[in-house]
């Protein structure tokens, strides 16, 4: 026996696992983009409210399909949602995410009134904080220890 036979399996499993969790939280994140891009373009150039308004809006109504969309499809928890371990802190990030995206997005407004321009420095803001997201969803939230998730390790 080799010294493949031990390790790449368990780690070529870890692997699969979080390649599959890190491919499924980016088609969320591509879903709640669209979707939240959306209520912006809906908000602030067909009802007229400002974009800090609009921001704020998007970002509430799509934070609750983020959470579940996330929870149990990306990371697939069937277990009962937790208000502490879970529910706030995701909270948190979203809350996060729409400070840094008003504040940057109020900077680009003094610079340009222009939808695009503003909807792309709302999406570079929210992208900045993606992929320290998925670490911490993945480290404290969701992921778990990895041994319990496959009997292979």
């Amino acid at each position: 026996m080799d010294g493949k036979d031990t390790v790449a399996p368990p780690l070529e499993c870890m692997l699969r696992w979080s390649g599959k969790k890190a491919s499924r939280f980016l088609i969320v994140s591509a879903f709640n983009v669209a979707f939240g891009q959306g209520l912006l373009v809906l908000a602030y150039s067909w009802l007229g409210w400002s974009f800090a308004v609009s921001n704020g809006a998007s970002v509430a109504i799509g934070a609750g399909p983020a959470y579940v969309l996330t929870r149990y499809w990306a990371w697939e928890k069937q277990s009962k949602n937790h208000l502490v371990k879970e529910v706030l802190p995701f909270g948190g990030l979203v809350f996060l995410g729409l400070i840094v995206s008003t504040v940057a997005t109020g900077i680009a407004n003094t610079y340009s009134e222009a939808q695009v321009v503003l909807n792309l420095v709302n999406l570079a803001s929210f992208g900045l904080i993606w992929v320290c997201k998925f670490l911490l969803l993945d480290r404290f939230m969701f992921g778990g220890d990895p041994e319990a998730l496959e009997p292979a390790l």
